[in-house]
């Protein structure tokens, strides 16, 4: 039983990775930006100089 958990979990963590693979750049770089937002305020407390991407997209807003 504890196998089939695990090859499940396993498969389902494959199924996620093509997943993200398939989106666009754009999408991707937005989500290390929000990274670097969420873990910046931790680096500061940590005495680190920290500066986040800015990332537009050129014609959007």
């Amino acid at each position: 039983m504890e196998v089939h958990n695990i090859n499940q979990m396993l498969a389902g963590k494959e199924r996620r990775r093509h997943e993200l693979a398939r989106r666009p750049i754009e999408e991707k770089l937005r989500a290390v930006v929000r990274l670097q937002e969420l873990a910046a305020p931790i680096l500061r407390q940590r005495g680190k100089i920290v500066r986040c991407w800015k990332f537009e997209i050129a014609g959007r807003s």
